[in-house]
């Protein structure tokens, strides 16, 4: 028997991996009347806000569904107590490996998103991203055929809202067809856009139908969703406004890569983050097992970055202004000024005008001090940028490590 190569071995492991191993969703409804539910996806910490806004925004609407996150390997105990105390269903999944040599680094686990797919558990899944926020009750969209999904642009559908009738069959189809199917984007939304080729000729869903018409025909195969559904901050970006009723949307996603609503400098520049921040501001921090809802580590920083500026003043202040006069001087000043009731005689104190020259040097200082602070909040923003990418390649090494022991229990298997 000739030895298998690496790459086609992984590859091929992998798929027999994930559909005869753990890759179903074994989560139960939380109730029998329970058989549809809001899904979202989290694979690290660094979305986890994201995803607790989500929750809130459709609790809010006043949903009875379930709602159930998928969380992977690199999401910390203390995230899954946050989600837990939310009302989340927490269900820890296996990250499902890209097939795609080509493909941006942070693209190597996407391809779990398929397992949506194959949570037969429920009759009918939405589909959510982290970084989507839902503002009107989205209800209708579980009328909605066995796939829908927007199109982002003029011929490609957007992965971020989907619909989705759960069907082992499909899945199984799906993985399938990974290595074979090409993704435009080297991720799971290229490979969505392949599988669903005639998508961009599917009939619009149109919520308002009467049940009678609904039921005198087939289940669409697939439907597209209006904008309503699924808006694209990108595209706001692009017009400074929505190209629909503003009223009328139902989820906003934020789309742009770097300008997530859970970083403090994203609503100076995009409106529609106003919606998220007020919905963040609701978010209940002190919550039961989950340590006042705060991150000691982020506690840290937080103090630091207060503390700093503050110490950046004193020092530019003492060495510009205290150190042209002693302190006793300042402080007899004051006295006497006190004394004569705010009307301090030229001769009582030498004086402590600046010059024009100490206010040049208090003007260099401050900008100084304001420059530092943004290096310095850049450094810490690349540290733990670093800090993720270490440990997003820590988790593909182990599962690769995985992978390797599979195999060879594989082959050992085949020989007994």
């Amino acid at each position: 028997m000739k030895p298998f190569r690496w790459r086609s071995g992984v590859v091929w492991l992998f798929l027999i991996l994930s559909v005869f191993d753990n890759d179903r969703v074994s989560g139960e409804p939380r109730s029998q009347s329970s058989k549809e539910a809001y899904v979202t996806l989290l694979y690290g910490d660094e979305f986890l806000l994201g995803v607790r806004v989500l929750g809130k925004s459709i609790r809010d609407t006043g949903t009875t569904k379930d709602m159930v996150a998928l969380v992977s390997d690199g999401v910390s105990s203390y995230a899954k107590q946050l989600l837990q105390a939310d009302g989340w269903i927490v269900e820890e999944i296996s990250l499902l490996a890209n097939p795609n040599q080509v493909r941006p680094t942070r693209f190597w686990g996407v391809y779990t998103k398929l397992k949506i797919f194959n949570m037969t558990n429920y009759k009918k899944v939405v589909y959510l991203d982290a970084d989507t926020i839902v503002v009107k009750s989205i209800e209708d969209l579980f009328k909605c055929g066995k796939f829908c999904a927007n199109l982002k642009h003029s011929e490609r559908l957007n992965s971020g809202v989907m619909v989705v009738e759960p069907s082992e069959e499909v899945f199984k189809d799906m993985i399938s067809k990974v290595t074979t199917l090409h993704s435009y984007t080297g991720g799971d939304q290229g490979f969505l856009n392949s599988y669903y080729a005639g998508f961009p000729n599917a009939h619009v869903f149109d919520p308002n139908l009467p049940q009678d018409v609904l039921n005198s025909r087939p289940v669409p195969k697939m439907e597209r969703l209006s904008t309503f559904y699924n808006a694209d901050v990108g595209l706001y970006m692009l017009a400074n406004k929505w190209m629909v009723d503003e009223k009328e949307l139902r989820i906003i996603h934020y789309t742009l890569g770097p300008l997530k609503p859970w970083d403090w400098w994203t609503s100076w520049l995009l409106k529609p983050v106003d919606v998220w921040q007020n919905a963040r501001v609701q978010l209940k921090e002190s919550l039961p097992g989950t340590q006042g809802g705060k991150n000691p580590k982020d506690d840290f920083f937080v103090k630091l970055l207060f503390l700093l500026p503050l110490f950046l003043v004193l020092s530019c202040f003492y060495r510009s202004y205290l150190q042209t006069h002693s302190i006793s001087d300042h402080i007899k000043h004051i006295y006497y000024k006190f004394r004569a009731g705010g009307i301090l005689p030229y001769s009582a104190v030498p004086s402590s005008t600046i010059s024009s020259n100490q206010q040049v040097r208090i003007l260099i200082n401050f900008w100084s001090m304001i420059a530092l602070i943004n290096i310095l909040l850049f450094l810490l923003g690349s540290l733990e940028m670093f800090e993720k990418e270490n440990k997003q390649e820590n988790i593909e090494e182990n599962w690769k490590e995985r992978i390797r022991l599979g195999r060879e229990k594989s082959k050992i298997n085949k020989f007994i």
